[in-house]
């Protein structure tokens, strides 16, 4: 762990002897025994963490020290024996990270120092997720502030919105790239193969077991484990998930010996749990234990200031350079995006390719026309639709389109579910709803 200087602000030298042996363990050390002292040495040098004292000299001086390590970004620890609430109170509301005993130093210091240390430490976050949606930023950074390992935090929203890098960023705030972090998509990987992929096996433990393989929940151990599409796991393994959640303990397939793994765990999925939970496909045990940091994205058509910064971001990462007019830029701000960001970025890739370097409304056009979404079409509906409609309502209506496009899907893939469900951007769940539905 990387040393970093610490100013010790206490005016009880017998205190600042006792602690010294804990706190020299984590930087370099500087101490003051008053107020003056301590706010000439935090305005002429630089500090990454200060241990104040609340009641250094008056009862007020501590709290006017903490105020300038907050104004100076220092991180801040109060060691005190007061305890007066509304003291507490101000503390916090001016920057203190713990408000620590000093009758209990000796249990809790070094653990709190690790917590604050490990944050000033932390390497920047090179993710960054591009919105500038209030509600969901307010979420993002509450989780960033929060101590997450070890804890269970839940996305939702429709496919394409970004779940996966939310998870990826959140991971990378709680740990450092030396934790791992295991992406499993539950969608992608048939029920018989999932609790091998999940819990792992043992060499012979069924036919094609070959060797040992180590689980996701093992490979997550002291990092992120990250469930995709959490809604298409079956309800025979939601059990046994929910055991191993709970005990950080579980059984690899063909397995006597019990393996341990403490791991922060992501879920997400793009579909209504409640629904499934009320149709008795999703345990509702599992969802209150998954559910507990969550975060509901929105899909970029409720969010149309996101899309000319995501087009921008995406046009500055691409390998060739290109001029978007701005007529263009505003056929693609008035789309609705139905794939989401991953729909945008797919558009703008080929825009960057596919142009002769100065992109207009014509070149937008097109691509929404090669990709047969093209939002000039206003009328989307032909006269046989509508008159269908008109006979056998909407519902049955939109199950016929459904069935229609899982077939010729499916017919193009050569049968290939996986593929099939990637191209139409739906659920396992969902395709095999549609699916069953053309078998009657």
């Amino acid at each position: 762990m990387k040393k970093i200087k610490i100013l010790v602000i206490d005016d009880d030298k017998y205190f600042k002897l006792a602690i010294k042996p804990i706190v020299e363990k984590f930087g370099l050390i500087e101490e003051a025994s008053n107020a003056a002292e301590a706010i000439t040495l935090i305005n002429n040098n630089h500090y990454d963490l200060a241990l104040i004292d609340m009641q250094i000299e008056t009862d007020r001086d501590g709290l006017e020290i903490l105020k300038l390590t907050n104004q100076k970004s220092i991180k801040s620890l109060i060691l005190s024996s007061y305890d007066d609430p509304e003291t507490i109170k101000e503390a916090y509301q001016n920057g203190c990270k713990h408000f620590l005993a000093k009758l209990n130093y000796t249990k809790n210091l070094e653990a709190y120092l690790k917590t604050v240390i490990k944050e000033i430490s932390k390497p920047k976050n090179k993710l960054e997720y591009i919105t500038k949606d209030s509600k969901l930023l307010e979420q993002i950074s509450k989780l960033e502030n929060t101590n997450l390992m070890g804890q269970n935090i839940f996305l939702t929203g429709e496919t394409g919105v970004g779940k996966s890098l939310i998870a990826k960023y959140l991971h990378l705030t709680c740990y450092d790239n030396k934790q791992n972090f295991i992406h499993l998509n539950c969608s992608s990987i048939s029920e018989n193969l999932l609790e091998s992929e999940l819990f792992g096996h043992k060499k012979g433990a069924f036919t094609g077991a070959a060797n040992d393989q180590v689980g996701k929940l093992e490979l997550a151990n002291e990092g992120t484990l990250f469930l995709d599409e959490i809604a298409t796991m079956p309800m025979s393994m939601q059990q046994k998930l929910l055991k191993a959640i709970d005990d950080k303990e579980f059984y690899p397939v063909g397995s006597t010996k019990p393996v341990k793994s403490n791991f922060t765990l992501i879920s997400a999925t793009c579909e209504d749990l409640f629904q499934l939970i009320s149709e008795g496909k999703f345990r509702k045990d599992l969802f209150f234990r998954i559910s507990g940091f969550n975060i509901d994205i929105p899909p970029l058509r409720q969010r149309p200031y996101d899309i000319r910064p995501l087009i921008e971001y995406f046009v500055k990462i691409a390998s060739r350079r290109v001029f978007i007019e701005e007529c263009a830029f505003k056929t693609l701000e008035s789309y609705k995006w139905p794939g989401n960001i991953r729909e945008l970025k797919k558009a703008i890739d080929m825009l960057c390719l596919n142009t002769s370097g100065i992109i207009t409304k014509t070149h937008v056009q097109n691509i929404f026309e090669q990709s047969k979404d093209s939002f000039l079409d206003e009328n989307l509906l032909t006269h046989t639709q509508k008159n269908f409609i008109k006979d056998n309502g909407l519902r049955e209506f939109i199950k016929s389109i459904e069935k229609q496009v899982v077939k010729e899907i499916l017919e193009l893939n050569k049968g290939k579910v996986s593929h099939t469900i990637k191209e139409l951007k739906i659920s396992a769940s969902a395709f095999y709803r549609i699916f069953d539905n053309l078998q009657t």
